[in-house]
């Protein structure tokens, strides 16, 4: 039995069940992380905050974007372009109306410290922004591939079975804190942050974005 070896064409392969994932880093950032580090550091000291998936570490209450100052307000800028970015590569066709619902919150981990795996039901998207690294020990016994990583679990059920090679099949997928990177995913994606060890602080900031889609305006009357 002779079979070309090319049969397939581009045309006919589709990934039927991805998972829309932005990774950006974004330019000139530096001043913007700077005011993030004091102000996250500063309501550190002032608020005990709340433990829901971290291990360790200071999680505040989900109000960042409520606190008043303007590198708060320039994130939130960001976090709406992105979403709108996002939510209209994904579903195509023209540009479309919505409200975006959004919550945020700020997380300082230390070494030793981590988040377990979890996700973010009811809303839309979730993501994480970077604004500190915090500088990882080499010399660490517990220092591998994986420390302070962002892990973004398969969801696709018995994916792991055969042993797939990584990358082909299946795999991790691990994102490398820098600052000023901005990844988003849906909310339903289950999720864990590895645990930090290294020196100084790893400051990072999540949101949520629940979108809501505006109704059509009907014909002859203005949109």
């Amino acid at each position: 039995m002779n079979i070309a070896t090319n049969v397939l064409q581009r045309e006919h392969v589709t990934l039927a069940f991805g998972t829309p994932l932005s990774i950006y880093l974004w330019p000139n950032s530096e001043t913007l992380n700077a005011e993030l580090a004091s102000l996250v550091l500063q309501k550190e000291k002032e608020d005990r905050g709340v433990t829901r998936s971290n291990v360790g570490g200071w999680h505040s209450q989900p109000n960042l974007f409520q606190w008043d100052s303007d590198c708060v307000r320039n994130l939130k800028d960001r976090v709406t372009s992105c979403t709108l970015s996002l939510t209209g590569i994904v579903l195509g066709g023209g540009p479309r109306r919505v409200n975006l619902q959004m919550e945020c919150w700020a997380n300082v981990s230390r070494h030793g410290h981590y988040h377990g795996v979890h996700d973010h039901p009811g809303t839309t998207w979730s993501g994480v922004y970077y604004v500190t690294a915090g500088k990882v020990d080499t010399n660490d016994p517990a220092n591998g591939p994986a420390n302070g990583r962002l892990e973004l679990i398969d969801p696709r059920v018995g994916v792991g079975l055969f042993g797939s090679e990584e990358g082909l099949l299946g795999g991790r997928y691990l994102v490398e804190p820098v600052p000023g990177l901005m990844v988003m995913f849906p909310s339903w994606l289950r999720h864990m942050v590895h645990p930090f060890f290294g020196s100084e602080e790893r400051i990072s900031i999540s949101f949520n974005v629940r979108v809501q889609f505006e109704p059509h305006a009907a014909p002859g009357l203005p949109a």
